[in-house]
């Protein structure tokens, strides 16, 4: 009997621990659902009903958007459990009349915006806790408003 060869219907022990590195892998790499927005999304996607939604607008050649590195995707990440509330990004170098149109002079500008309207403009840190709090707080806002309305 050879104690080397795998038994029949059994993985090896190696490939079963690959397979789980993969798994782990992208497990923990995997990132949130950031949705890119449009000129041609843009417009319906902020409309959606009873949804916040949450975007940074930014560019590829400015530095300050690329010292984020990988705030914008944590951000994501956080708010995946959150009902009703959506990230999403704009490149201003490619949807350059969404970012005129919504009037964004400087990069990153972080915007919540409800039913097709601007709700507020974020002036904080660029923290993954402050943007998580202050999004969650404009969408209680909006909320409390809505509830006054009906």
């Amino acid at each position: 009997m050879d104690l080397g060869a795998p038994r029949r219907g059994r993985l090896p022990i190696h490939l079963l621990l690959a397979s789980l590195t993969v798994l782990v892998v992208l497990t923990v790499h995997s990132s949130a659902e950031i949705i890119t927005l449009t000129e041609e999304t843009f417009p319906d996607k902020i409309k959606e009903k009873d949804t916040v939604w949450f975007v940074k607008f930014c560019v590829p050649w400015c530095k300050y958007c690329k010292n984020l590195g990988t705030l914008w995707e944590d951000v994501g990440k956080v708010m995946e459990g959150e009902d009703e509330i959506e990230v999403g990004q704009v490149d201003c170098g490619v949807s350059k009349p969404v970012c005129s149109k919504v009037d964004i002079h400087s990069y990153p500008t972080f915007k919540v915006f409800y039913e097709g309207e601007e709700v507020a403009k974020y002036k904080g840190p660029r923290d993954v806790e402050s943007l998580k709090n202050f999004v969650l707080n404009e969408a209680e806002k909006v909320g409390e408003a809505k509830l006054q309305a009906d």
